[in-house]
């Protein structure tokens, strides 16, 4: 039973430090997305719709299934649902509600968290590129192509969490 409790405090402090790396390395590209090119949201908007691909692609083997055609709200919902089973997330962390036109996105342990706060606290940027938003808009784009680009999305970030993030479909 010990060795349990040992081995489960192990894996948490592995956990927490692989958590601590992807703070780093996504604040470390969103820093330089800001200072180089002073438009996050459009570099993280094409970054996020390629990288998510090779996941996508892995998503059977962990027991998840990517859907294809879906609506905005509907691919968003997919996703937080699909992956939640992969075991990269918790569902019960992660809430959608509204319809096909607006919706609110809530994520109660946002392992970005930490990052998005030290970005809003450093710089006066005119928008964040939430990593959350962009993985549900990189999820509209690979489930129904140009699909993305119909959506706007704007976060509301409390140090410690709740990060809350408002999609509303562009009228067109």
């Amino acid at each position: 039973m010990f060795q349990l409790d040992e081995e489960c405090k192990d894996q948490e402090k592995k956990i927490e430090a692989v958590m601590t790396v992807m703070n780093a390395w996504v604040y470390g590209i969103e820093k330089t997305a800001n200072s180089f090119f002073g438009k996050p949201e459009a570099f993280y908007r094409q970054w996020i719709i390629i990288s998510i691909r090779p996941f996508i692609a892995k998503w059977k083997e962990l027991g998840a299934e990517f859907k294809y055609d879906l609506d905005g709200f509907d691919a968003a919902k997919m996703y937080v649902e699909e992956v939640s089973k992969t075991g990269f997330m918790e569902l019960k962390d992660h809430k959608i509600e509204g319809n096909k036109e607006d919706f609110v996105y809530t994520v109660d342990k946002c392992p970005y968290n930490e990052h998005c706060n030290m970005l809003v606290s450093e710089d006066k940027v005119e928008k964040l590129a939430c990593l959350r938003a962009m993985a549900i808009i990189g999820a509209m784009e690979n489930s129904k192509p140009e699909e993305s680009k119909n959506w706007e999305y704007k976060p509301h970030f409390k140090n410690g969490g709740p990060c809350v993030i408002e999609f509303k479909k562009i009228k067109k």
